[in-house]
C-alpha cells in the first residue's frame, strides 16, 4: 500500500514597506503657487518622510540652516507680468490654532532654473528656537519670473520636528505710523508710535490703530518687541471689537521689551 506523506509547507512573506514622500520632496517635483498674492489652508502642506535635495556641488545646503536638508519640500512662485507687486513677505506657520504639526521651520528662496547647480540663494531664514513660524521680507523682485522655495525643519536631536504648515506669499506692506493711518487689513506688518522708529511719541496723545485681517484668522498676534511709557501716566491699551463694542484684553505701561498678546 502506498502512503502519502503530507507536509504542511509555511511560507513567510516579507514586505517592506516605505513611507511615501510628500510630491514636491525634490525641485523635480516642485509645487507651483502660481502668481501672487497666495495663502494656503492651515496645515495644507507637509515635510513628512521628505528626503535630502541635492541641488548644488559646493552650495547644497542653504546658508543659515542649522542642519542638513534632511527634509526639505519645495514650491515655485511669481509675481504679477504687470510689476505691480515687487516687494513681498512669505509667511509660514507650522501652528495656526492647532492647525499644522511643523516644528522650527527654516526656509530658503532661490532664484534660477531647477536643475543641478542652476539655482542661486537670495534669502534665508531660520526661526528662532521652539518658535514655530518665520516670516521674511524680499525686495525688490523680479516680475513674471519663477522664484523657489525651500522649506525644511530645525532638530537639535534625531528626533524630526517634520509635520504639516501653512504658506502664505503676500504684498509687503511698509511700515506704518500710528496717526497716519486709521488701521490695516494685512495679516501682517510693523506699527511704530507716532515718532517712527528714530522718534518719540508727543504729549496728551490719544490715538488708535485698527487691526481686521483680510484673510481669516482665528487669532491676532501681537508682539511689543520694545515700549517705553510713562508708568502711571500713559499707557498702550489692547481692545477686542469694534465701532464702540469693545472688551480691554491687555493694559501695557511701563518699559520693557519681547510683550506678546
Amino acid at each position: 500500500m502506498k502512503a502519502f506523506l503530507t507536509i504542511p509547507l509555511t511560507v513567510f512573506l516579507f514586505f517592506s514597506a516605505r513611507a511615501q514622500a510628500p510630491v514636491n520632496d525634490d525641485c523635480s517635483g516642485i509645487i507651483d503657487l502660481g502668481e501672487i498674492p497666495y495663502c494656503s489652508a492651515p496645515a495644507q502642506f507637509t515635510n513628512v518622510n521628505a528626503t535630502t535635495s541635492n541641488i548644488d556641488a559646493t552650495a547644497n545646503i542653504p546658508s543659515c540652516w542649522n542642519n542638513l536638508a534632511d527634509r526639505d519640500v519645495w514650491f515655485q512662485f511669481s509675481l504679477p507680468a504687470d510689476g505691480s507687486i515687487t516687494d513681498i513677505t512669505i509667511d509660514l506657520w507650522g501652528n495656526v490654532g492647532g492647525n499644522g504639526t511643523l516644528k522650527m521651520p527654516q526656509i530658503a528662496i532661490y532664484r534660477g532654473d531647477c536643475v543641478f547647480n542652476g539655482l542661486a540663494e537670495l534669502a534665508c531664514l531660520t526661526a528662532p528656537l521652539n518658535i514655530n513660524e518665520v516670516h521674511l521680507e524680499l525686495f525688490g523682485l523680479t516680475p513674471d519670473v519663477p522664484y523657489f522655495i525651500r522649506v525644511n525643519d530645525y532638530s537639535a536631536t534625531a528626533s524630526p520636528n517634520a509635520g504639516t504648515f501653512k504658506l502664505c506669499i503676500s504684498p509687503y506692506v511698509p511700515d506704518i505710523n500710528i496717526g497716519e493711518s486709521a488701521g490695516s487689513s494685512s495679516c501682517s506688518g510693523t506699527l511704530w508710535d507716532s515718532g517712527g522708529p528714530t522718534g518719540d511719541y508727543m504729549g496728551n496723545e490719544d490715538l488708535s490703530f485698527e487691526i481686521c485681517p483680510s484673510e481669516p484668522h482665528q487669532c491676532i498676534k501681537l508682539n511689543f518687541l520694545n515700549y517705553d511709557v510713562e508708568s502711571g501716566f500713559d499707557a498702550i491699551r489692547v481692545l477686542e471689537g469694534s465701532g464702540t463694542n469693545l472688551t480691554l484684553i491687555k493694559t501695557i505701561d511701563g518699559s520693557g521689551s519681547n510683550q506678546q498678546v
